[in-house]
This record gives C-alpha cells, structure tokens and sequence, in this order.
C-alpha cells in the first residue's frame, strides 16, 4: 500500500466525520421543506412556522424518543435571498425556547424565557455577508453563520387541558421575508420519505464528498475550522469548489471509500462512549449544541440526536441500568426515589418518560407516558417522592406516581429544562433505580 492510498484512507475518515453533520441537516433541510404547509407534522415550506399541536399518540412512529413536555414549532429559514423577521408573541411567562442552528448544528442563538423573557420579541436573522438594512424599532439583529437556519422551537404543554393555551401561542409565531416572498417551488425528484439519516449512509464516499462539496459552498465553515479544511484540501474538498472524484484513480478511490466506511463505524460505535454512566444514567452536559473542533462528538450527536440543545437549556439522562447493573425490563417493578433535598434542580420543569426498546411510546390503561413535577404527584411524608416504574398498575394509592411500563426492554429518558448549576457541575445526578420485584 502506498503512502498516498494510506493518507487517503485517513483523511477519507476525516471529511467524512467533519462533513457527517453538515450532509444530513442538508438532506433534513431539503426533506422538510418539500412538501406543502400541513402535508405532515413540521414539514412544509421554507420561512414558515409548522407546529406540531398535540403530544404524538401512542401509535406514532416517525420520531424516536418524542417528548410529552413541549409542542414543537419548526421552522427553516432561507436566507439566501435576504433577512427575515421572526415574530414571537408574549408567551404569558410560559416557558419556551426557540434554538437556532446553523447548518453545522450549532445553536448560535436560543432566544426564550430563560435568555430573552417571555414578553413579545422581534429578532431579524441575517446570513453571511448581508446587511441587515434600515434598522427596525426594537428588534434584534442576529447574524446567521450561515444562509439556512433551523428552529427547533420548544413550548412547555402542562398536558392535553393546556393543547389550547399553547396553540395560541404557536399561531402568534411569524416570519417575514423583508426583500419579499420568494416561490419555492417543489422537487418531486426528493426522496420525503425515508428517513435523513438513512439517506446519508446510503451514499457512496463519492456521492457523499460530492454532496458536501456543493453544500460547503453555500455555507460557510466555522472560522475554527481552518486546520481541518487544510487537510482536507488533498482530498480536492476546498469550500467553494467542486469535488473531482477523477482525479483519483480506482484504487485510491477504493481507500476514499474504506476511510468513509471506516468512519461511519466508528460513529456508530462512538455513542456507548458520549459519557461516563452515573447511578447508571449517561447524562450529556459538556460540549452540547455548540461544539468548537469537537468533530467526532458533533458527528455522533447529529447521529443520534440532530438538534440537540445546549446543557444550559435542556439536559436529557439516558437511563442505561438499574442499581444492580441490568438492564432495565417491563416484567419487573422498579422505584425511582428522589431524597426531598435530591429532587432535579431544575428552573423551568422536569420529566421522566418511558419508552420501548426502539425509543417508542406503548399504550397503557392511563395514557401516560410521562411523569414529572407539572403532575400531581403524591410526595412522602419527608419531602420525598418516589416513582413506581412497572407493567402492572400498583394500586390506588400509587397511581398518581405510576409511570407505566411495556413489556420487555424498556427506555428510560430524564428532561431537565433549564437545569441548576448543580447539574451542568454534575455535583447533582440522577438517582440509581431500584429493583423491588
């Protein structure tokens, strides 16, 4: 093997891991926004709000692990035609955050209650190299890093009796394009069905460096990322030009394409490794929604949770075992006890959500797939609360704290929203999950 196949091999692995994210917020982004306004759940056109109005039913499949905590309006912006003005209405102190990624899946802004209030607010995004134009009475400017943006926007749902209340919220939700409305019309060349994720890893090393040539033309790199463009610059991947697969021979194509392979491997593998379990929870508070030169670790999260939020907005432990070292099962009884002085640290609110091994919701007798401190929760005598995880229903007195459970694995997944130093610190964690049958 040659030198040079060897270097191609490495550095094959290299791009592909630093463009990972940058391909598959492109292929989501041209997903999502090719189908009409309503044709499906935060889909539809670009510069345009789509809310999702109600917690998923127990049937729904489409997302992994969703939330029963927040109803979500998404949003992607175009700036390549000039800014646009984002409304958001009084929120009545209603907790809510609107994070804006750019298309390397940094949240550079996260405008919400915990940032900006919850009063009304006007923000003008503009992308890379325009000028925001006259200025506009009490609005902020935000200068997007790049010319598509993302937002993810999040409002705190007290369950199914507060649909309404939020929905009001979600309709007062606007954007303006202030050079005027631009016509996108609609691919029908694009897949809108098979998942982002999978679209990506069914590209070719070529395709992919192809993709992500064109993609880096449009959207600028990081001004950190100057030692990594320079050494992927050998394999022809300079922003602003295309990608020339034939300037490679075959062989040296094949060692492009084991570097790739060899990557996306290692991506997968690298998620047991996101952090050090505690009390048997993984919990992910560094290096989260804005990751600097952390390539691999960006790659992985775009990997296994594309939009993800910074640590100081939201943390979500991942239960992996039970206080003995298992893996958690619906055909036993578990208690989740929180001292009184341990209770989550939170300054918006908490939960905790079960799904099955795949990450989805199960039917139950209650209809609930969630618990947290919005609920009327029964607490001990000592200021102590304790959540019964079980398949069976424990009984009157302990169904207020009942989170049900299928049969089977099970996930366990904890919501923080605007967690306490105490968890970002991680002098606060999540407490073991006893067996009790």
């Amino acid at each position: 093997m040659s030198t040079l196949a060897s270097d191609l091999r490495t550095l094959g692995h290299e791009a592909y891991v630093y463009l990972y994210p940058l391909v598959t917020m492109d292929v989501t982004r041209e997903q999502m926004t090719n189908l009409p306004a309503d044709a499906r759940p935060s889909f539809g056109p670009a510069n345009q709000f789509h809310h999702i109005r109600e917690f998923p039913p127990a049937d729904f499949r489409s997302v992994v692990r969703p939330n029963f905590d927040t109803l979500y309006s998404s949003a992607w912006l175009d700036l390549t035609a000039g800014p646009v003005r984002v409304d958001v209405p009084d929120s009545g102190d209603r907790y809510y955050m609107m994070p804006m990624l750019d298309m390397w899946t940094d949240v550079f802004a996260n405008p919400g209650k915990r940032t900006t209030g919850t009063g009304p607010r006007t923000f003008v995004l503009v992308g890379p190299g325009q000028q925001s134009g006259e200025p506009m009475a009490g609005a902020t400017v935000i200068h997007a890093p790049t010319p598509h943006v993302w937002i993810i926007g999040r409002t705190q749902t007290n369950g199914p009796a507060d649909y309404a209340a939020v929905n009001v919220f979600q309709d007062g939700l606007r954007i303006t394009e202030l050079n005027g409305p631009v016509v996108r019309p609609i691919d029908p060349d694009v897949d809108t069905e098979t998942e982002p994720l999978r679209l990506v890893d069914g590209l070719s090393a070529v395709d992919f460096f192809g993709r992500a040539a064109r993609i880096l033309a449009a959207n600028p790199p990081h001004a950190s990322d100057f030692s990594q463009l320079a050494r992927i610059a050998a394999l022809g991947i300079v922003p602003g030009e295309p990608f020339d697969a034939g300037r490679f021979d075959d062989d040296q194509l094949a060692q492009i394409q084991e570097g790739a392979t060899a990557a996306r491997k290692d991506l997968q593998a690298g998620v047991a490794h996101l952090a050090a379990p505690v009390n048997g929870w993984m919990m992910l508070t560094e290096t989260m929604g804005v990751y600097g030169n952390e390539y691999f670790r960006r790659a992985v999260i775009t990997l296994v949770g594309l939009g993800a939020n910074p640590a100081q907005d939201a943390i979500y432990p991942l239960l992996l075992s039970d206080a003995d070292g298992a893996p958690t099962v619906g055909e036993h009884d578990y208690v989740i006890h929180f001292d009184r002085a341990e209770l989550p640290p939170v300054q918006a609110f908490w939960s905790v959500t079960m799904y099955d091994a795949e990450g989805f919701q199960v039917a139950n007798e209650l209809d609930r797939f969630a618990l947290g401190d919005r609920d009327p929760l029964s607490y001990n005598a000592d200021g102590s609360l304790d959540l019964f995880v079980q398949h069976a229903n424990p009984g009157p007195d302990r169904e207020s704290n009942w989170l049900p459970a299928p049969t089977g694995p099970v996930g366990i997944t904890m919501r923080l929203y605007a967690p306490a130093p105490a968890v970002l610190d991680r002098t606060w964690t999540p407490p073991v999950v006893r067996r009790v049958r």
